[in-house]
């Protein structure tokens, strides 16, 4: 087998094909997830803890 068939049949072979891609979009949704909670962390983190203080306040054991 030379070179050139060589070549041509690993790019014939999509085997890891899907699993590259899922990979990609995990990466894509991973880079998401970052950005937001990077931009609304604080926001968030403040509703949480003002929300966890209304529960403690209220619900008693």
């Amino acid at each position: 087998m030379n070179l050139i068939e060589l070549c041509k049949s690993y790019h014939q072979d999509e085997s890891g094909a899907t699993s590259t891609e899922y990979l990609i979009l995990l990466i894509l949704i991973a880079c998401f997830i970052i950005m937001v909670v990077k931009k609304y962390g604080d926001t968030l983190g403040k509703k949480y803890r003002s929300a966890d203080e209304l529960v403690r306040k209220e619900v008693t054991f």
